[in-house]
């Protein structure tokens, strides 16, 4: 509670205590006008054995009496404090003069009456609180009713002990305006004290109200904040969670890379050496072919576990989505409305073409499977506000969002919860391989996005992911892809751990026309290389191996024979074997599962490389 001044406060206080009194003064008055009108009535029957001529008479003025006291204290509750001093006189004036008349009546100067008198001031001065100037004229205006008459006619001339009953009067009131003087203000410092207790309370109750505010407000936050780390801690243990089975998914595909490798390697080999009209010759294509569908779904694990090997170009996320759209009625079907909405501005990031198509065709083949019956699916790009939440992990990048939503039949948060995961599906047995939104995750991590899903049961779902922007410029140009296998006669070191792969290799290189030497390990080919004369002119070696893996084996033979080159394999990609410090960026790496002309081609270009 705030003031102007201290006067105004003062003014406030003062205000307060009037009020209090005038309050006890109402409570009083008609307490003691209640009590008094029945004791007028009692005192009656004194009159009637006192005085029974007069008792008719008095009788009278007692009921008036006691109906103007009942009167006032009906009054006293209901009127303004400032008629408060009026009704308080009259209420003290008309006993005052019932009792003088019934004095004057009834034995005059020597009425024992008088003692009415001494009552009513004992009563008026000692039980009912009032401003002191109040009690002061009252006091004084008892007296003077009692006094005036027997002094205006005389009555009083020489009589000696109506002297002393007025200086008996007034010695009690005297006593009485000094106890009530004392006890006034001994009240109003109760009441300044109780007053400023008040403002003691209130300001105490808007300090607690201030402190409670402030404390709700810190309870909020601390909600607020349990709450964004209860998010942040589900989603760390959702990316620890799709980390650790990527990771199981990787490096089941790595080895699954090495056995594909020899089936699809061996399938061709023998495919190139027979006619097309031999017995067998469609039963290795069919090899092929299937071995061809494996590496497929070995493609889709090691894109989940972002491992796969992307071709990164400066791709128009605008002209993808509309270029995928000429694919999709034929991919979902004529019941499903397909609306394509570029809206970013900027939409240029660097990506793999393929792979962005690739996450397009399964968000729209899964919207597909969830409106048997039909729907909406909508394909758009926009652009993502600074205060999106999707960018709160993220720096001072710019986005741009790929949309995909459909009018589907939703999912519940339990589904939601492990739509990511490899291998789970919905769909019935033999109808999904529970890799399409796995792959999905994997492509937009590999290329330092981000996505989100948005889904209930009947009302569809839709699919939000982020890119980078880039500056726009030229794609990158693929390499052409030939079909002829060069050979060389040159001096070939292969260190591979698999067996399979280590014949495969020597079949193929020999019969290229390469001398090869073929050992399984770094330590072996440390040894077959120890004292030999003859020139070895490339290494090629498996990146991760048991014991020495292949870039120590590299570093070795550079030191020993400066002129050697290197050309790796591995079913990882360059980043993955960077991150793991296993490669440095831009050595010479040939990806598994191998085949025998991307082989020959490889190593052609090593060789004749100037480096």
């Amino acid at each position: 509670m705030f003031r102007s001044s201290a006067g105004e406060a003062n003014a406030e206080r003062a205000a307060y205590i009037r009020k209090r009194i005038d309050d006890q003064s109402r409570l009083w008055l008609q307490r003691a006008s209640i009590w008094g009108s029945g004791l007028f009535l009692v005192l009656s029957i004194q009159d009637y054995f006192s005085t029974p001529e007069n008792f008719s008479r008095f009788l009278v003025y007692r009921i008036v009496v006691a109906a103007a006291l009942l009167a006032g204290s009906f009054v006293i509750v209901r009127i303004p404090a400032k008629y408060i001093p009026a009704l308080y006189f009259s209420l003290v004036i008309i006993p005052a003069m019932a009792i003088e008349l019934m004095i004057i009546q009834f034995g005059g100067i020597d009425s024992p009456y008088y003692a009415g008198m001494i009552l009513l001031v004992t009563a008026v001065l000692g039980f009912i609180p009032a401003q002191f100037w109040i009690h002061l004229v009252i006091a004084a205006a008892i007296q003077l009713i009692y006094t005036v008459p027997f002094l205006a006619s005389g009555a009083a001339a020489g009589r000696q002990d109506f002297a002393i009953i007025n200086t008996f009067m007034v010695m009690i009131s005297s006593t009485l305006i000094f106890m009530r003087y004392l006890s006034g203000k001994s009240l109003v410092a109760e009441l300044g004290l109780a007053y400023d207790l008040e403002q003691h309370r209130e300001h105490l109750e808007e300090i607690v109200a201030e402190r409670t505010a402030e404390l709700a407000g810190a309870i909020d936050r601390l909600r607020a904040s349990l709450a964004e780390r209860q998010r942040l801690q589900g989603e760390l243990l959702q990316v620890q969670k799709m980390e650790s089975i990527g990771r199981l998914a990787g490096g089941v595909a790595h080895d699954f890379n090495n056995i594909l490798t020899a089936i699809m390697s061996y399938a061709e080999l023998s495919l190139m050496k027979l006619p097309e009209d031999h017995p067998v010759w469609t039963h290795l294509a069919a090899i092929r072919d299937a071995s061809e569908k494996a590496a497929g779904l070995t493609h889709q694990l090691l894109a989940f576990s972002r491992k796969q090997v992307l071709e990164m170009a400066v791709v128009d996320l605008n002209a993808v989505i509309q270029d995928v759209s000429k694919l999709l009625t034929r991919l979902i079907g004529e019941d499903i409305a397909v609306e394509i909405r570029p809206r970013a501005v900027r939409s240029t990031i660097r990506a793999d073409r393929g792979q962005i198509e690739q996450v397009i065709m399964n968000l729209a083949v899964n919207a597909r499977d969830a409106m048997p019956t039909g729907g909406s699916l909508v394909i758009e790009t926009s652009p993502v506000p600074p205060d999106d939440p999707l960018l709160r992990d993220f720096g001072q990048e710019e986005f741009v969002m790929l949309i995909v939503s459909d009018t589907g039949e939703g999912m519940s948060a339990e589904v939601r919860e492990r739509i990511f995961d490899p291998f789970f599906t919905t769909k019935e047995l033999g109808k999904g391989t529970g890799l399409g939104l796995a792959t999905v995750y994997g492509i937009v991590k590999q290329h330092n996005g981000h996505i989100t899903v948005e889904s209930a049961p009947g009302r569809g779902t839709s699919f939000r992911i982020i890119f980078p922007l880039t500056a726009s410029g030229g794609a990158d140009r693929p390499r052409d892809v030939e079909s002829a296998m060069p050979g060389g006669t040159e001096t070939i070191l292969v260190v591979e751990d698999d067996a399979m792969i280590r014949e495969l290799a020597r079949e193929v290189l020999e019969s290229l026309g390469y001398r090869v030497l073929i050992t399984s390990s770094g330590e072996e080919a440390l040894a077959a290389c120890t004292g030999r004369p003859d020139p070895i002119h490339l290494l090629l070696t498996d990146v991760v191996m048991p014991g020495m893996q292949g870039t120590q084996v590299a570093e070795v033979l550079r030191a020993k024979r400066p002129g050697i080159k290197v050309l790796f394999m591995s079913g990882y990609t360059p980043d993955a074997l960077a991150i793991q410090g296993l490669l440095e960026p831009g050595v010479a790496l040939v990806h598994k599962p191998l085949r025998p002309a991307t082989l020959a081609r490889h190593i052609r270009q090593v060789l004749d490389s100037g480096a």
